[in-house]
């Protein structure tokens, strides 16, 4: 699905459709598909007028319709999108997203947009649903049996989750983008004129730029608290203006207290140094640096959800994982 086709469906919704997808959305709190009778009892509006709504967005490619022992219907990510954006527009943040995207992986889609007053931005819309089921597990450690879960809230935690990594580590001086808003499933970040160290050939000075990533893990492990946790060259962004390394993609991050948060810490020392000991010659031993990076920070490892605590607090793991809030639905 491209931006493109979302926008030339979204332009044919009426406000009236916008408040099924949210009746719907919201009904996803308790169903899977979520009965057209519920549908019709929330909308507060005649049944045939909602039929007409739901053929509508069903032809849209917005809902899925199943028919089984009852009719009921569920948001695709198409919908998904068309509410975020709206909402973004809505209140002012977003004015024209780039029908190309930047970056196509197999956890979001990432596009370039124009914030208003705020120049050049980066959209990143999670989609958990056609990934592995890495992710998935770890959000449902998270969450037990708190609520019922759908593809859509998973891709939401995602993203909420990034966001709130990218808060910690932009909030304590650290090289990531600017963290501008969260909705539901899409993060809004500052756009980075940069490349992929993956893509870059020859610099300057690659020890100066080796270092400077691990001072960046560094702090991050020892002042923030927490393990970017799938770090490579394909991650990390050279700005083509300064030549900083920024680190992007979080939504895998982990406090530094949770299981396995060394290890992960671990791994991404070893991807780093041996991609620039394989590209850029020099030697150097991960195991001391990794002693570097830990220094004398005590870790205590306990469960993932008793980490997030300690470093969010209680307000802010609940946030991280609560419902949606609701959102104010203004006529389109």
């Amino acid at each position: 699905m491209s931006i493109k086709s979302l926008v030339d469906a979204y332009d044919q919704l009426d406000s009236f459709d916008l408040r099924v997808l949210r009746v719907i959305e919201i009904g996803h709190r308790r169903f899977e598909f979520v009965p057209l009778e519920v549908i019709v009892d929330w909308s507060k509006k005649p049944e045939e007028l909602i039929d007409r709504s739901l053929k509508k967005l069903n032809a849209l490619g917005m809902v899925i319709r199943y028919r089984g022992n009852y009719t009921g219907y569920r948001l695709t990510f198409m919908g998904y999108d068309s509410l975020a954006l709206h909402t973004l527009a809505k209140r002012g943040i977003l004015e024209r997203v780039s029908p190309t995207p930047i970056g196509v992986g197999k956890e979001s889609d990432v596009y370039a947009g124009d914030a208003i007053g705020d120049g050049k931005v980066v959209l990143k819309f999670h989609r958990l649903g056609r990934t592995s089921f890495r992710q998935i597990r770890r959000f449902r450690s998270w969450i037990g049996n708190r609520r019922h879960i759908t593809w859509l809230y998973e891709s939401r935690l995602s993203a909420h989750t990034e966001y709130k990594a990218l808060v910690l580590a932009y909030n304590a001086g650290l090289n990531v983008p600017r963290p501008i808003t969260v909705n539901r499933h899409t993060v809004v970040m500052s756009y980075i004129n940069g490349v992929q160290l993956s893509e870059v050939g020859d610099v300057e000075d690659s020890e100066d730029l080796y270092w400077s990533i691990i001072e960046n893990i560094k702090r991050l492990f020892a002042d923030v608290g927490i393990v970017h946790g799938d770090l490579s060259e394909f991650n990390i962004m050279i700005d083509l203006d300064s030549g900083d390394p920024y680190i992007i993609d979080w939504p895998q991050w982990v406090p530094r207290n949770a299981p396995g948060a060394l290890d992960m810490l671990r791994r991404d020392i070893i991807n780093i140094t041996r991609y620039f000991m394989k590209k850029f010659k020099f030697s150097i031993d991960s195991s001391e640096v990794y002693s570097y990076v830990v220094g004398n920070v005590e870790v205590k490892e306990e469960s993932l959800e008793k980490a997030l605590e300690e470093l969010l607090g209680n307000e802010g793991l609940s946030e991280l994982m609560g419902s949606e809030k609701e959102e104010e639905f203004e006529d389109a």
